[in-house]
């Protein structure tokens, strides 16, 4: 079944509102998520995230910095969607 594009310009309002905190540009422009599945019935998003992985033994520190940053997206993206979505459950994976 089609996504009811309602729901389809939400998801993209949401994909332009939130900013990746380093670059300011939205995660629409960046492509950081690669999939939002949307269950009516359970009331239920998931949002796929499309994050590079990283390497811990290259340089530590930047790999905690990677990971602070990532999830900092990955709450302002659930907060966006239940700003939009309220009530509703959202997996960020």
């Amino acid at each position: 079944m089609d996504l009811d594009m309602s729901v389809r310009v939400k998801f993209d309002a949401i994909l332009e509102r939130v900013k990746e905190p380093q670059s300011e540009l939205s995660l629409a422009e960046l492509g950081l998520v690669s999939k939002m599945t949307y269950f009516a019935n359970d009331r239920t998003i998931i949002a796929y995230m499309n994050f590079a992985d990283t390497s811990p033994a290259a340089c530590p520190a930047c790999y905690a910095i990677d990971d602070l940053v990532k999830q900092s997206i990955a709450r302002d993206l659930r907060d966006a969607i239940l700003v939009d979505f309220p009530g509703w459950t959202v997996e960020i994976k």
